[in-house]
C-alpha cells in the first residue's frame, strides 16, 4: 500500500510540474523550507513538533517552500549541514514542571530523494493522553486546523486533573495470578511489526524476558505482573484471565425465519479489532462506483467503521466483565454496544425544557485507557487522524452516513448507532422545499447553500433524536463550520438553546419548522366544517396551507403533497409498493376534497380542447354554506 508521505509528495510534484496550487498543509501535514546556510533557528519547527505531540500524529516536510501569496511551491531541498542542530533542538522539550522530556521515541527522521533534491521528513507520533502536555521553551502548543496555537491555561489545568485521574487507570492494573510467562513473545512482536509499518521504531524482541523493559515502559508489566493492557496485547489463556473483556459478539440481525449470522470472537486486542472489522466488511452491502472508475464501494465508510470498533475496544470500561456487541441490521444501521459510560462533563442535558437536549461534547473527550488507545492507534498511524467522534460528525456532514447517535441502556452500558443513508435525505429535502419561501426571506433572497443545508439538517435531526431519548454529538463553530453556523444564526433559522454557555453553544432550529399544524388558520377559512372531516383529509389541507404560505413550490398538486406527507411519515428505506399505494390514497383524498368543496381546481385548456388541472385553491366560500355535500 502506498505510504501517506509518498501520496503527499506525488501531489506536490504534480503541482510543481503543472504550475498548479493545491493546499497541502492540514491538521497533520506541515511544510518548512530550511534550505539556507548559516545558523538555524528551530523555534517554528519545534512549535509544530510540540503541537503534533500534544494533538494528533503529524508529518513535517523540510525542504519545500510554500509561497502562499503567489500560490505555488518551490523545491529547495534540505541543507543536511543542519541535521545535528535539529537533533539538538529536539532535546529541548520539557514537562509541566520544566523537567526535561524525552520525546525521541515519538520522533522518526527520514531522508527522502525528491525531484533531484533531498528532503528531511519528520514523523511525529502524538503522546499518549496521560503524558500530555509537552512544552517547548515553557509554552505548550496544539494543532488547530493548519496552525500551531498556544494551549490555554484552563486546558492545561484540565489536563493536569485528567493525568491525576488516570494515574491508576484500570488498564494498568496487574492481573491476579498472571505471570511474565503468560505473555507471548511472538504476539508482542506482531504488535511491534504493526507499529513499524510506516517506519521502524522498535527492534523485534528475542525473548519475553528480554522484553521486560519494553513491557514496563509501555504499561504492559507492573509490580512483577502483566497488566490488563499487557494481557490484551500479547497475553495467553485470555478467557481464563480476562473472561469476557477480550470478547466481541458480532452478528447480523436476520428476519425471524432465517438463521442468525453470529460470530463470537475471543482474541488479543489487535486481532480482535481486525476480526470484528472483517466481520462487518463481509456482511455489509457493496457496489461498483462508475465515478471512481468501477472501483468497489461499501454502504458505510470503511475507515469510519474501523475507527468506531477501535474506539469501542480502546475506551470501554475494563472493570466490567462484559463483551462488546457489533450488530448489523441490514439496510438500517450498525450498532456497537459497549460496557462503559461518558464522563458527566461531556454530557449536555436538559430534559425539562420544552425542547429537550441530549448532546455529547466531542472536542474535549479524554480516553479512559490512554495506553491502550495508543496501541490501537497503530492501525491509523499517519494514514488516519485518530479523530474518533469528530470523524463520525464529518462522515455525517459529508453525506456518507445519516445522523449518528448514542442510546444509554444503563449507567454502564451504551450503544453507538451508525445509520445507513445521508444527512440531507428526502425527508429533510421536503422540509426545506416546503419552507423554501420562508428560508429565502430569512436569508434575504439568497439561496440556501449546500453547507447550510447540511448544518440545518444536523440540528433539525438532532432535535428530533434528542426528543426520542437519543444522544447526538455536539456540533459547534469549532467543528470548522463557522461561516455556515454564523449565517444561519444571524438569519434566525437556528438559535441557541438556553442550555448554551460561554464554552458550548447548543443550537436548535427556528420553531416554525416544528409547528405541528395550521388547524387554527384552517378553521378560520372553513369554519366548523373543518372539524367534521377525517384526520387524513385534515393532513392534506394542512400540507396545502403550508406550501401556499411558506414554499416557493406553491403550485399545488396531489403528487407534491403526496411526496411531502410520505417523507414526513416514513423513513428513506421504504418499499416501492408502499409508496405507490400512499400516492394513490392522496390522489383519492384530493378528489374527495374537491367534491366536498374544500378545494377548487385551477384548470387550463390544452391544445386538444380538454381541460387540465394545474393548481388548487382553497374554497373560501365554503365557510358560508350550511352543509357539506358528500357524494352519494
Amino acid at each position: 500500500m502506498e505510504k501517506l508521505i509518498d501520496k503527499i509528495l506525488n501531489e506536490i510534484e504534480e503541482c510543481i510540474l503543472t504550475n498548479q496550487y493545491r493546499r497541502i498543509e492540514s491538521e497533520n501535514i506541515e511544510l518548512k523550507d530550511f534550505s539556507f546556510e548559516g545558523k538555524v533557528k528551530w523555534d517554528s519547527v519545534m512549535q509544530t513538533v510540540c503541537a503534533f505531540l500534544n494533538t494528533d500524529n503529524g508529518i513535517i516536510i523540510m525542504g519545500i517552500y510554500e509561497d502562499v501569496k503567489d500560490k505555488k511551491y518551490e523545491l529547495r531541498g534540505f541543507n543536511f549541514d543542519h541535521e545535528g542542530s535539529l537533533k539538538e533542538a529536539l532535546k529541548r522539550f520539557t514537562d509541566e514542571l520544566n523537567h526535561p522530556k524525552e520525546i525521541m521515541n515519538h520522533i522518526h527522521l527520514e531522508q527522502k530523494d525528491f525531484m533531484g533534491k533531498k528532503l528531511m521528513v519528520m514523523y511525529v507520533d502524538s503522546l499518549p493522553a496521560d503524558e500530555k502536555f509537552v512544552f517547548y521553551k515553557k509554552d505548550a502548543y496544539e494543532r488547530i486546523m493548519s496552525a500551531d496555537e498556544l494551549i490555554s491555561p484552563i486546558n492545561l489545568e484540565k489536563q493536569l486533573e485528567y493525568k491525576e485521574e488516570v494515574r491508576n487507570a484500570k488498564e494498568l492494573q496487574p492481573v491476579v495470578n498472571a505471570k511474565l510467562t503468560d505473555l507471548d513473545k511472538d504476539k508482542l512482536n506482531e504488535y511491534i511489526k504493526q507499529s513499524n509499518s510506516e517506519f521502524k521504531t522498535q527492534n523485534l524482541l528475542t525473548s519475553i524476558e528480554d522484553a521486560k523493559q519494553f513491557l514496563t515502559f509501555n504499561g504492559m508489566y507492573r509490580n512483577n505482573r502483566p497488566t490488563i493492557l499487557g494481557m490484551l496485547v500479547c497475553g495467553n489463556n485470555l478467557s481464563y484471565y480476562l473472561n469476557f473483556r477480550c470478547q466481541v459478539d458480532a452478528y447480523v440481525e436476520m428476519p425471524v425465519d432465517l438463521p442468525v449470522n453470529k460470530k463470537v470472537i475471543t482474541n488479543n486486542v489487535i486481532p480482535l479489532l481486525v476480526e470484528s472489522y472483517n466481520f462487518v466488511l463481509r456482511n455489509i452491502q457493496t457496489g461498483i462506483s462508475v465515478e471512481k472508475g468501477g472501483t468497489r464501494t461499501f454502504e458505510y465508510p470503511l475507515e469510519l467503521i474501523r475507527e468506531c470498533i477501535n474506539n469501542s475496544l480502546a475506551h470501554r470500561d475494563y472493570t466490567i466483565d462484559q463483551f462488546v456487541n457489533v450488530n448489523i441490521l441490514p439496510s438500517k444501521h450498525i450498532q456497537i454496544k459497549n460496557p462503559g459510560r461518558f464522563k458527566k462533563q461531556l454530557l449536555l442535558v436538559d430534559i425539562t425544557h420544552e425542547i429537550p437536549v441530549r448532546r455529547i461534547v466531542t472536542n474535549n473527550a479524554k480516553p479512559n485507557n490512554p495506553k491502550l488507545t495508543k496501541v490501537l492507534n497503530v492501525f491509523d498511524k499517519y494514514e488516519g487522524k485518530g479523530w474518533g467522534m469528530k470523524r463520525l460528525v464529518n462522515s455525517c456532514l459529508d453525506g456518507e452516513i445519516d445522523l449518528p447517535y448514542y442510546i444509554f441502556h444503563s449507567r454502564d452500558d451504551l450503544s453507538l448507532f451508525i445509520p445507513k443513508g445521508k444527512l440531507v435525505d428526502e425527508n429533510v429535502q421536503v422540509v426545506l422545499d416546503s419552507f423554501s419561501k420562508y428560508i429565502a426571506l430569512k436569508l434575504k433572497g439568497l439561496e440556501i447553500t449546500d453547507e447550510q443545508k447540511r448544518i440545518f439538517a444536523y440540528f433539525y435531526k438532532s432535535e428530533i433524536a434528542n426528543k426520542n431519548e437519543k444522544w447526538t454529538l455536539l456540533l459547534t463553530k469549532n467543528n470548522n463550520h463557522l461561516n455556515a453556523i454564523s449565517s444561519l444564526e444571524e438569519s434566525g433559522l437556528i438559535q441557541k438553546h438556553p442550555i448554551s454557555d460561554e464554552i458550548y453553544s447548543v443550537y436548535v432550529v427556528d420553531r416554525i419548522f416544528f409547528q405541528k399544524n395550521y388547524y387554527h388558520e384552517l378553521e378560520k377559512i372553513f369554519g366548523s366544517k373543518f372539524k367534521e372531516i377525517k384526520q387524513e383529509e385534515k393532513d392534506v389541507l394542512n400540507a396545502i396551507y403550508l406550501h401556499k404560505n411558506y414554499s416557493l413550490k406553491d403550485k399545488i398538486s396531489a403528487n407534491l403533497i403526496g411526496n411531502f406527507l410520505f417523507y414526513k411519515m416514513f423513513d428513506s428505506n421504504f418499499d416501492l409498493k408502499q409508496y405507490d399505494a400512499f400516492k394513490r390514497k392522496i390522489r383519492r383524498l384530493f378528489n374527495m376534497l374537491e367534491i366536498t368543496g374544500f378545494l377548487k381546481p385551477i384548470k387550463i385548456k390544452t391544445e386538444n380542447g380538454k381541460e387540465r388541472t394545474t393548481n388548487y385553491e382553497f374554497n373560501y366560500a365554503l365557510k358560508n354554506t350550511w352543509t357539506l355535500q358528500f357524494p352519494s
